[in-house]
């Protein structure tokens, strides 16, 4: 929420939310759908920047946004992975390849979102790695602090993200068994 509101807050009503296509059980457990589909519901003030793009890493989305026009780069990121890509997108900003795409940008900024407070109550201080942690643990309350409280789906993420890890709930293995 945090990057999203920051990136309003830099492009006006100009800025796009790219959405990891990354999945695996661990880190990124959900599919890129779900992670579209949950995203929308829960920042609908965003909905209309979250970009359903086939565009898979950063570069690919700098080449796409610079064959749609766009001179100017700015790029929000966490705080620890702002030297990465800004190094990433310079590196390659006006370089031919076949790899990677060609983009040109007169400027390229990459933005620190904001920093956060791994120690705050509530969303403020939530991660997806405490969300993680909530699922395995099968703990919804804890799950549901770290969602905004006009989020209505709140169990059906849960239930979705616990799936997507393997999770298994005592009631579903007293099911089974």
């Amino acid at each position: 929420e945090v990057l999203m509101n920051k990136a309003k807050a830099v492009g006006g009503k100009d800025y796009y939310i790219y959405v990891s296509k990354s999945q695996d059980k661990k880190k990124n457990p959900l599919s890129y759908i779900d992670k579209i589909k949950y995203l929308k519901k829960i920042f609908p003030v965003h909905k209309s920047h979250i970009a359903d793009t086939p565009a898979r890493t950063a570069i690919d989305v700098a080449v796409q946004l610079s064959s749609e026009g766009y001179t100017d780069l700015i790029m929000i990121a966490g705080s620890d992975r702002v030297g990465e890509f800004q190094k990433l997108l310079d590196k390659y900003n006006g370089v031919t390849g076949k790899r990677h795409g060609e983009y040109k940008f007169d400027s390229i900024k990459v933005i620190n979102a904001g920093e956060r407070d791994p120690d705050a109550t509530g969303a403020s201080g939530m991660s997806a790695s405490k969300m993680r942690g909530a699922a395995t643990d099968d703990n919804f309350d804890l799950f549901k602090t770290g969602l905004p409280d006009s989020f209505t789906d709140a169990k059906g993420l849960f239930r979705t993200l616990q799936k997507a890890m393997g999770i298994k709930t005592f009631t579903e293995w007293n099911e089974l068994t």
